[in-house]
């Protein structure tokens, strides 16, 4: 790659002499540069105008190092080579929980130079690279600059080198045992101590304010199945997890994320054209090769590899797929915490559902969306909110959830207030349904069920919480007019 770039753009064989040297003393198998503070509230070095047509400066925020490749590319490529800044970040290592502890780092690194040769071929630039750690919030996190000078790009990787938590989040440090509350933190895998939940979303936030993303690309927020399977219905629990976290950093940033599928598209249509395959296929050659060149130390002139793909990378180079919620239907009440599982299928949208009885009482819960009458909703006097099924009801805060009682005059717990979203820069139609105290209806997506074909807990639990100060996913509705 780099040697036809060099033949390109030298003015003879000489300089590309010069040029192969230089490649050799500091390729992406080097560990690069001194480390240098990225400033914050400045571009990164060498970054292309943000004034380019239909630019916007991109964080992909993702689990393991080559997630992107797979999953985000072409989009990846796309918008590098529009000039767009792109501010890639791992949270985890990737180290695929392996026990033994220099095999697990060994594995860990060879991603890493693997996905630095794959983003130097998007950037259709040298594989150098500059080392360029940023102080995010209380933490200095390791990152790479692409220090192609003869290319105008603006590409950064970062890496937070948390533990890979393995495919059903059953490693100690993993990020489902710290999404469902199980560890108060988690331990990094290189070292620089743990990570409490809020310390994670702080240190991903001041990450995201550093590199001035309009908008951000992550995993399926929405898959609640966790093990590894390419028949369709399963996702990595790193996958899902992580890009709950980064979504709810988008959210109270206001900064539009944009979700794509991972494991579960494999069973999916192939939907790339032919010159979208070929340039995927390509950067996935130069990662595979570049990972196995470090692996071997035999890392000085790699070419990409001409080999047959395994199964699931063939399939994924075929493919890139977004996770898409509907618009709500007449009187929909759609959530934001969408939920697909093994056995749900593949439609995420869940909706607010009345179990109103023959009394005008019940419960009220959130189901996968059926566009019955139980899941349509009217607003009627007293700042109400009643079930079509049963239009003598009205949504009631209880002590700690929700239910349907019998409507009364000027009851305070049946006032609901709907709350617009509040971004200008995100721009949605949405709503936060706050009630009397400051409680919003909060769609709870913590529980998952203890198996990953498990028919239960395929659905958020509908509670009552703060509505706090800032945008949280759980806390969003859309609501069909």
């Amino acid at each position: 790659m780099w040697w036809t770039q060099c033949l390109r753009r030298a003015p003879g064989p000489w300089a590309c002499g010069l040029l192969v040297l230089g490649a050799l003393l500091g390729s992406a198998c080097s560990p690069g540069t001194a480390p240098a503070p990225r400033d914050p509230g400045t571009p990164a070095v060498g970054s292309a105008p943000s004034e380019v047509p239909g630019c916007r400066r991109t964080l992909v925020g993702v689990a393991h190092p080559d997630d992107d490749v797979f999953f985000v590319d072409p989009e990846v490529r796309r918008t590098i080579r529009a000039g767009c800044p792109v501010d890639t970040v791992y949270l985890t290592a990737g180290d695929a929980g392996k026990k033994d502890r220099g095999a697990a780092v060994a594995y860990a690194d060879q991603r890493e130079f693997g996905v630095r040769a794959a983003y130097a071929e998007m950037a259709e630039a040298d594989n150098r690279w500059k080392r360029a750690d940023v102080n995010a919030g209380s933490r200095r996190v390791r990152s790479y600059l692409l220090d192609d000078r003869a290319r105008v790009s603006d590409v950064r990787l970062t890496f937070l080198d948390l533990h890979d938590g393995l495919p059903q989040g059953e490693q100690e440090n993993s990020l489902l045992r710290l999404f469902r509350g199980d560890r108060r933190s988690i331990a990094a895998f290189r070292g620089g101590g743990s990570y409490t939940e809020d310390q994670l979303l702080a240190t991903v936030t001041a990450l995201v304010r550093l590199s001035r993303a309009e908008r951000i690309l992550t995993l399926d927020h929405d898959n609640a199945s966790f093990a590894f399977s390419l028949a369709g219905g399963v996702d990595h629990s790193d996958h899902g997890i992580g890009a709950r976290y980064v979504r709810r950093v988008g959210y109270a940033l206001g900064v539009p994320v944009t979700a794509y599928l991972a494991y579960t598209m494999s069973p999916l249509k192939a939907n790339l054209d032919a010159a979208q395959v070929a340039e995927k296929d390509e950067t996935v050659r130069w990662y595979i090769a570049n990972r196995e060149c470090h692996g071997t130390d035999h890392c000085t002139m790699p070419t990409p590899y001409r080999g047959p793909l395994a199964e699931d990378w063939d399939r994924w180079t075929h493919r890139q797929y977004q996770q898409v919620h509907r618009e709500p239907r007449p009187g929909e009440v759609l959530g934001d915490i969408g939920r697909t599982t093994f056995s749900s299928g593949r439609a995420p949208e869940r909706c607010l559902h009345s179990g109103a009885g023959t009394r005008d009482v019940g419960a009220v819960g959130i189901r996968a969306c059926d566009g019955s009458p139980a899941q349509q909703w009217d607003t009627g006097p007293g700042d109400t909110i009643r079930p079509r099924l049963a239009p003598g009801s009205c949504l009631t805060a209880l002590p700690s959830a929700v239910g349907l009682q019998r409507c009364g005059p000027g009851r305070p717990d049946q006032r609901w207030t709907r709350e617009p979203w509040p971004s200008s820069t995100w721009k949605r139609t949405a709503w936060r349904i706050s009630g009397n105290g400051g409680r919003c209806l909060f769609q709870d997506d913590r529980k998952f069920a203890p198996r990953w074909n498990d028919r239960s807990h395929q659905d958020p639990e509908l509670t009552l919480a703060d509505c706090g100060t800032r945008p949280r996913p759980e806390l969003y509705w859309r609501w069909g007019g």
